[in-house]
């Protein structure tokens, strides 16, 4: 009985961590793509708009997929200033989006740009960035499109390869 149960705790932890492969490039795929849509916001509100940053980036919050970095942003940006607190806001979403470094950086090119120039400066360095993060975005429904199937099944296939070996 005994070792019919860690026969099945292994099994279950082999499942688990595909799924959970599978799930993280769920989440970077979903981020990505809410965030160039949200950079599309945040252009119209700069060109048209007459709030200053802290209150666009407060009322940008309303998506579960960015994970809270808008308010984060939003939050700091007082004490820190837009390049500092749009930094600390991308680092506190990084590992719940499962971002990779290309990722990072090319969301946390625009904090160097945001706040320091005139509107269409401001505007170049988001459509600068929604390019990128498009091109990232585009990389990333390709890859979860692709590797999502294969690792739920290399999941449940270890864990009944380890559960065959373990008998």
């Amino acid at each position: 009985m005994v070792r019919l149960m860690g026969a099945l705790m292994v099994c279950a932890v082999c499942i688990w961590a595909g799924f959970s492969a599978a799930d993280r490039l769920r989440r970077r795929r979903d981020f990505l793509r809410d965030f160039v849509t949200s950079l599309s916001v945040l252009e119209t509100e700069i060109a048209f708009g007459k709030y200053d940053l802290e209150e666009i980036f407060g009322r940008m919050n309303a998506d579960e997929h960015l994970y809270g970095m808008y308010k984060t942003c939003s939050e700091q940006l007082g004490e820190y200033g837009i390049k500092r607190a749009w930094n600390n806001a991308v680092s506190a979403v990084a590992d719940a989006a499962s971002l990779t470094d290309s990722d990072i950086d090319a969301v946390c090119a625009l904090g160097a740009e945001l706040g320091m120039s005139d509107i269409n400066g401001q505007i170049r360095a988001i459509e600068r960035t929604a390019e990128l993060s498009s091109g990232n975005a585009g990389e990333a429904e390709e890859r979860c499109t692709r590797l999502t199937r294969v690792y739920r099944g290399c999941g449940m296939l270890s864990g009944a390869f380890a559960v065959l070996m373990l008998m």
